[in-house]
């Protein structure tokens, strides 16, 4: 999964009109000449870097004229003052754009940061960690964006994307039977069909209605030791429901082709990252707000 700036600008441009509103009613009068300033992106704790593209353009919205000096890239391991990024742009600039670029950044790289713990616990496996859809809603998107820099996979990223049988959709059918007739006979022939199975007797019907993949939903690990003897390569195997970095070897280590983990997205510590721009000397010459100019 990649992004690009016009996908992710509607998102910045969101952010930038919660943070402006009418204008910067504290920087935007302190700056005097509104000197051109050099400032570090820095990071104040250990983790995995991810949204650096959400933040060159936050800077590059308010300024385009800003020069921009990578020093890492999204994926980068990075310890408590490693530089990310060095600007140099306008001092008001800073003021408008601090806090929206580190917010993109500190959230998505702690995403990235615990997808990574996650599967570097499992990578003596052959398993799949993914996500799910729980997050914050209208920012799937970035999220899972964030989960593959972290080194893991992406599930569904919304109903469309294939036939997913849950447990209200059984109960509204009547059977996982009825449930998978009906929707084969409606569906794309190109989709894959996943079943959500809480018990073997639901696994043991899924298989024999002929779905692909059979999800483990909260099973514990004696259940889905003999959900996959039931299995025996006839379809694909997810394990899913409250796993955790506890609980998450030992059931890689039962042979599971996926694990699917809510915890990856939505449950966050956010990395501590902080912006430091040098000294800027103080003006007694008041100017007006620079942005407010710019909107006229």
């Amino acid at each position: 999964m990649k992004l690009n700036r016009f996908m992710i600008r509607p998102l910045i441009e969101m952010g930038l009109r919660e943070e402006l509103s009418s204008g910067d009613t504290t920087g935007g009068f302190l700056v005097g000449e509104d000197p051109i300033q050099t400032a570090n992106i820095y990071a104040k704790g250990k983790g995995i870097v991810c949204g650096m593209l959400f933040a060159d353009e936050t800077i590059r919205s308010i300024e385009p004229e800003a020069r921009i000096e990578y020093l890492v890239e999204d994926g980068d391991a990075v310890e408590p003052g490693t530089v990310l990024m060095r600007v140099q742009a306008r001092a008001s600039t800073f003021f408008v754009i601090e806090r929206s670029a580190l917010d993109w950044l500190q959230q998505m790289s702690g995403i990235a940061t615990k997808t990574r713990r996650y599967a570097d616990l499992v990578k003596h496996t052959g398993v799949r960690i993914t996500d799910t859809r729980k997050g914050w809603p209208g920012l799937r998107m970035v999220q899972k964006y964030a989960v593959r820099v972290g080194g893991a996979h992406n599930h569904i990223f919304n109903l469309a994307n294939c036939v997913l049988v849950k447990d209200n959709h059984i109960k509204i059918a009547g059977s996982i039977t009825e449930a998978v007739k009906i929707l084969r006979a409606t569906a794309q022939h190109t989709f894959k069909f996943e079943v959500e199975c809480e018990s073997l007797e639901m696994v043991q019907e899924a298989l024999d209605a002929g779905v692909e993949i059979i999800m483990f939903d909260n099973m514990d690990l004696d259940e889905m030791r003999d959900g996959l003897k039931l299995t025996k390569g006839r379809a694909m195997t997810e394990a899913s429901g409250g796993i955790n970095e506890t609980t998450i070897v030992p059931i890689a280590e039962l042979g599971v082709d996926v694990i699917s983990i809510g915890d990856l997205t939505h449950t966050v510590k956010a990395l501590d990252i902080s912006l430091d721009v040098k000294d800027i000397k103080p003006s007694a010459h008041r100017t007006i707000d620079r942005l407010k100019q710019m909107s006229t």
